[in-house]
């Protein structure tokens, strides 16, 4: 199968899945593909290269300290924002 072949059904694979699926098949696919995996799968998905390396570390630890009801840790991503009170 040529890179390009596999490169774009990567891409559109990653787009239907939530972020902590679409880190874990990241990390797994840069894993099968093994030295640069981590680059190519960066460009080929727009991924953030060390989102890519979390997905491998979250599979080389077995998946232990993944939680099966949440997508991100408790208290990760963005804070709330605040409201701005104007007086």
């Amino acid at each position: 199968m040529s890179s390009e072949v596999w490169e774009s059904h990567a891409k559109r694979v990653c787009e239907q899945l939530n972020e902590k699926h679409r880190r874990l098949v990241a990390g797994l696919l840069s894993e099968v593909l093994g030295w640069g995996g981590t680059k190519q799968i960066a460009e080929a998905t727009g991924l953030d290269p060390k989102t890519i390396r979390q997905g491998r570390l979250d599979l080389q630890q077995g998946l232990k300290n993944s939680h099966t009801d949440r997508v991100r840790r408790e208290g990760a991503g963005r804070p709330p924002l605040k409201k701005r009170h104007d007086s």
